[in-house]
């Protein structure tokens, strides 16, 4: 497969090509519009020259921690106006997969307060715990994780409180060949700062795939689920003119691919210009890259052509 090209390297009739080759542009927003330390410098001015263009915005995060409202509260910081309905994350991912499979019955969920919110306000039963630690003994552990309340669904995503018991809680619901398994985030590794991974969320629902045997509905990037919803509700005939932009190879474009979207990766979050072109997985390889997306704002606005 062939290396990703530079947008600041493409020709005139390239840039050309590539902008009239996308009509909605997809965008992750950790590592592409701030990270952990900093706001990504004249990120708006790109989204700003896209929406220009006539292509239509919708910002795809893995992030539920963060609600809503103080999404639109960042985004206003670095001067732009994104309206809540533009904002897709793992929460309401699920509720609207829940909704459409008509689902009734109890949720046992390991996720973010916030998290857990979201789905309490669309009406759906959650169980979650225990909150609270436990005496190290196997008499107060089976205490915590034998339950026999109806569960339906077990649904996963970040959770700072993570405990043994709570997997293991989660792990014996899901003996029940009709309860389901529903994932949100599935990030093996955070970048929280210039070098530095966390464990993520991906690590510990893998532990659950594993125990289980189960196959999970994942409903955060790169779920197949998730692509379905997004196609589905913005009726995207041509998923080719749709561009998702992301700083992630797994995540972000792996989920381009599998949808069947142009990719385009910035460098100004989770990966290096070192690990893209080490890269060997078509399935994580983009069709472009940027440093960022003050990049894209170059390319519309005709400025000068850089060395990269």
């Amino acid at each position: 497969m062939a290396k990703p090209q530079h947008i600041l390297q493409l020709s005139e009739e390239q840039r050309r090509s590539f902008v009239d080759s996308f009509d909605r542009v997809l965008s992750d927003i950790d590592g592409v519009l701030w990270t952990m330390e900093h706001d990504v410098p004249r990120v708006a001015e790109g989204y700003s020259a896209l929406e220009r263009s006539g292509k239509q915005l919708t910002f795809v995060t893995n992030n539920s921690v963060r609600t809503v409202e103080q999404c639109v509260r960042r985004f206003a910081k670095i001067g732009m106006q994104v309206k809540p309905e533009q904002i897709w994350h793992p929460a309401q991912s699920i509720v609207s997969y829940l909704r459409g499979i008509n689902f009734q019955g109890l949720i046992y969920i390991i996720a973010s307060p916030p998290f857990k919110a979201v789905l309490r306000e669309a009406g759906f039963q959650l169980l979650d715990g225990p909150n609270e630690f436990i005496e190290e003994n196997y008499e107060s552990l089976a205490k915590h994780i034998f339950c026999k309340q109806p569960v339906r669904a077990v649904v996963i995503d970040v959770d700072f409180n993570l405990t043994s018991p709570k997997m293991l809680r989660a792990h014996l619901y899901l003996r029940n060949p009709e309860c389901l398994l529903i994932e949100g985030a599935s990030d093996r590794l955070l970048p929280v700062a210039k070098g530095v991974n966390i464990i993520g969320p991906g690590l510990f629902s893998s532990i659950l795939e594993e125990a289980s045997g189960r196959e999970p509905i994942l409903l955060g990037k790169p779920g197949r689920q998730l692509g379905e919803l997004i196609v589905g509700h913005y009726k995207i005939d041509r998923p080719s003119r749709v561009l998702m932009v992301g700083d992630m190879l797994a995540q972000d474009v792996g989920f381009g691919r599998q949808c069947g979207f142009q990719t385009l990766l910035v460098l100004s979050g989770g990966c290096t210009r070192e690990q893209l072109l080490a890269e060997t997985d078509p399935r994580h390889i983009p069709d472009f890259y940027a440093d960022s997306m003050a990049d894209v704002a170059q390319i519309l606005g005709g400025g000068p052509r850089s060395h990269v």
